[in-house]
């Protein structure tokens, strides 16, 4: 999993954390993902995906997030992250 990334030229930091109560958390003041531990590969990169969505909104000046289009986005980006397959011309 990414431990950095850039959107729109700035960095974001993906940090795992134990004693969360939320599976994920997206802090845009800090450009920080925050992802619980201790949860399997599906659920954290599903989380990582979700949180993700939340900084892409954040982003582009979107501060209401609607939790659903956010989760079902988020399920998209991993389903293309697990399926893509790159063909080379």
């Amino acid at each position: 999993m990414a431990t950095t990334f850039e959107l729109a030229g700035s960095v974001w930091n993906v940090v795992y954390a134990d004693h969360m109560e939320d599976m994920g958390k997206c802090d845009p003041e800090k450009q920080t993902i925050s992802i619980r531990t201790g949860m399997n590969k599906q659920s954290t990169e599903q989380t990582f995906y979700h949180e993700l969505v939340h900084a892409i909104m954040f982003t582009m000046g979107k501060l209401n997030h609607e939790e659903e289009f956010v989760d079902t986005f988020g399920a998209f980006l991993h389903q293309y992250y697990l399926t893509k397959d790159y063909n080379e011309a």
